[in-house]
């Protein structure tokens, strides 16, 4: 951990050093797309064949009626590789403190949702929330940056404050503005704002495009029909942040109709055609709210999952078609065409859609073969595992890598360990500016040696996460043999389980394998080496 400026000469130093730009790309540097989905477990995803998956009311089943189709991610899943023991941590915001500096929150202070450490500023302010370029200044888009990279970051932010997006490393980017960071599009009243308290003294919210009082909802902005959209850094713009549509040709085609994540994939593809054009790899970060639960302003549904485009894949072709979307009637009395109801299986196939357009794209360009894509989710799905203290369900997440033309070594399903924080090491090496992080702390563990040289195994020997709930702050871990959890329960997981959740607890520990008795001991010893929640909760900067 560093002063603040501290971190603010680091960036400098990169900057002046020639570290940040065009003059340190070396030629052959793979283009790098990391896909966030939200809220989504593996089982949601068919390459993982667990026999059961979520339905639209958030109950486990086994009806196909409820089951995605993702032939995007089945082809990669034979071609690429994907990991069945890959953990973030339960919540959003954890999570993508992890995925961003490679560390885990005893150095980020990014605790859980709700739960971060507090920090006082260069002008002595006690602050409540530390953002990350302050704990953590060699971030994933420093480092891209750095080596030369043009950056761009995509779908949703999440990290509270909007006013310094650009002290991540991105040079552009498109976000779905959050209600406690700026305000509220002004070209789109699909929204819910607060509307006073009822009688029982309840927050009530009214929907501002029917006017009426929707019981059990919050505040929130779609993110999918008439979305909000905040665009950072666009091309002649004198401001850094600007909202969507903003130009002639955008609102005219701006409506009711118009489809957040589409928008977000437009902006994406001229940021990867410019960078082609300049002969320069990039850098996305797309952070996809699609699989994240909403308030559906088409048929006026509290927590849901809103409906999507109609989506058709060719199976002779290996291509995409969506339906035009077309919208009639006013004020929530709706008559649509090209729309499905929605559902969780609808989100998790618009992800796959979204995959194939970014391969599409690279084919296009000419850069697919030299160009690597990593997929995960940042926690489990709502209903399921998303804040749960349950098993491995909070932290467990789908991921998934390709890279078609750079000769990976591994191929298939893996089992072995793999965490958001091995991320930035392994863009890192990807970008060849591993050097730039000798002497700095990092958590995670590269996977360049496992996935593209002839190492039989990943380093990583356990998974760690942790979660913050009314009982107090809880610490998770899986080794080989046994897995603590959330709920303090231990369990057998000796034996994979197809369905990666039903793993025997382990009640009395003198009728257990001396493996599993073994593997506690050495999982508990690494608990104890991270249990600083409550003496380091805030952040400190070191003293010089």
């Amino acid at each position: 951990m560093k002063r603040a400026g501290v971190v603010l000469g680091l960036l400098v130093a990169l900057s002046c050093s020639g570290l940040y730009g065009a003059d340190s790309v070396a030629s052959g540097k793979p283009n790098v797309i990391v896909l966030i989905g939200d809220d989504l477990s593996p089982r949601e995803f068919p390459p993982y064949d667990t026999g059961v998956w979520s339905s639209t009311d958030e109950e486990t089943t086994r009806e196909k009626k409820y089951r995605a189709k993702t032939p995007m991610l089945d082809k990669i899943a034979k071609e690429g590789i994907f990991f069945d023991k890959a953990w973030a941590t339960p919540i959003c915001a954890a999570s993508r403190g992890m995925l961003m500096t490679g560390r885990y929150a005893t150095i980020t202070k990014w605790w859980y949702n709700f739960d971060y450490g507090s920090w006082i500023d260069e002008n002595g302010e006690i602050g409540d929330i530390v953002p990350l370029w302050i704990t953590s200044p060699l971030g994933i888009g420093h480092l891209a940056k750095a080596a030369g990279y043009g950056t761009f970051w995509g779908g949703r932010a999440g990290m509270k404050d909007a006013d310094n997006l650009d002290k991540f490393g991105f040079d552009r980017g498109v976000f779905v503005p959050a209600p406690q960071e700026v305000p509220a599009s002004p070209f789109s009243d699909f929204q819910l704002v607060g509307a006073g308290t009822d009688k029982d003294g309840n927050k009530r919210y009214v929907n501002k495009d029917t006017g009426k009082v929707e019981p059990g909802a919050r505040a929130q902005r779609s993110y999918t029909w008439r979305p909000h959209v905040l665009l950072f850094n666009p091309p002649n713009e004198d401001e850094q942040l600007v909202y969507y549509p903003n130009t002639a040709k955008t609102e005219a085609a701006y409506g009711k109709g118009t489809f957040g994540p589409d928008v977000d994939m437009e902006v994406t593809k001229q940021f990867m055609k410019t960078c082609a054009d300049k002969e320069k790899p990039f850098f996305l970060y797309a952070t996809s709210r699609i699989g994240h639960k909403a308030y559906d302003f088409i048929n006026q549904k509290v927590d849901t999952w809103p409906p999507t485009p109609k989506l058709w894949f060719n199976e002779k072709t290996g291509r995409y078609r969506k339906q035009e979307c077309v919208f009639g009637g006013l004020d929530g009395e709706y008559k649509t065409k090209g729309i499905n109801k929605g559902g969780i299986r609808r989100h998790v196939e618009y992800l796959d859609y979204t995959i194939w357009q970014l391969v599409e794209k690279c084919k296009e360009l000419g850069v697919l073969d030299n160009t690597v894509i990593i997929f995960s989710t940042d926690n489990g799905t709502k209903g399921y595992g998303k804040d749960s203290q349950t098993k491995q369900r909070g932290p467990h997440v789908p991921m998934f890598i390709y890279a078609p033309g750079m000769n990976m070594t591994k191929q298939g399903r893996s089992n072995e360990f793999v965490s958001f924080v091995d991320i930035v090491p392994t863009v890192a090496d990807l970008m060849g500016v591993s050097d730039l992080l000798e002497g700095y702390e990092l958590h995670g563990e590269s996977l360049y040696p496992y996935l593209f040289g002839e190492a039989e195994k990943h380093t990583r020997e356990y998974n760690f996460s942790y979660q913050t709930r009314s009982n107090g702050h809880k610490q998770i871990i899986r080794g080989s043999y046994v897995m603590k959890d959330g709920g303090e329960r231990w369990y057998d997981v000796s034996n994979e389980k197809r369905d990666l959740d039903s793993y025997p607890e382990i009640t009395n520990w003198d009728n257990v394998p001396e493996e599993l008795r073994d593997d506690r001991d050495h999982l508990t010893a690494i608990l104890d080496s991270f249990d600083v929640y409550d003496t380091e909760h805030d952040y400190v900067p070191e003293q010089s």
